[in-house]
């Protein structure tokens, strides 16, 4: 289904309407998982000071925001876990690293710390997904909507499709689970493939 779910119709929601109708499914979960599935490996993301910090090449500054944002992200978990929902990502990351992908593993070992379960994974464990071209960016909320993040050619978020179908849903979500189940948590990949800063394998 992460092959074909591009293909099924949907509401086509521009940035702001994304960011509205997700913050308010997000912020009513309860007893109930959010998955993630992030594919691209050039992403821009002009609104987060932490970013534009790192690809200036300010990377004590860009990890200074990352850990002044650990306490919200801490409470934040925490909130999610006491309504009994869990975030649980898949990210896969090709070698040698992009410029973003080094930056985002940083913040994502940050939000692994504080709870989130992040994992990842090879290009080749999406192999049998990808005859045809890489899998769209899907993010699930709970049992209600499936979304596919758009990009512009830059990686630059432009809006999102929103799907509602339950068995498209279903699907989707055990693909990814399964991908999760098979992946390498980002801490241990983190400690082996990124280290420290000073040896980034950046592209």
């Amino acid at each position: 289904m992460l092959d074909s779910v591009s293909s099924f119709p949907g509401d086509h929601l521009s940035l702001s309407e994304y960011g509205d109708d997700f913050g308010d499914r997000f912020r009513s979960l309860r007893n109930a998982d959010v998955w993630k599935l992030e594919r691209q490996q050039e992403f821009h993301e002009p609104e987060s000071e932490s970013w534009m910090a790192f690809l200036h090449g300010h990377w004590e500054e860009s990890f200074r925001l990352m850990e002044a944002d650990r306490p919200a992200l801490r409470k934040m978990f925490e909130g999610l876990a006491q309504a009994g929902c869990r975030v649980r990502r898949v990210r896969v990351v090709e070698q040698p690293l992009s410029t973003y992908l080094l930056w985002e593993l940083h913040s994502a070992r940050i939000r692994a710390q504080c709870g989130e379960d992040i994992r990842v994974i090879t290009p080749e464990a999406l192999s049998a997904f990808e005859q045809e071209g890489p899998v769209p960016e899907i993010v699930i909320l709970g049992e209600e909507v499936t979304y596919r993040i758009l990009y512009d050619a830059q990686g630059e978020a432009e809006g999102a499709v929103r799907h509602t179908d339950r068995a498209l849903l279903e699907q989707c979500r055990s693909e990814i689970a399964a991908l999760h189940e098979r992946a390498e948590p980002v801490e241990d990949y983190f400690v082996r493939e990124v280290a420290e800063v000073g040896t980034p394998r950046a592209r």
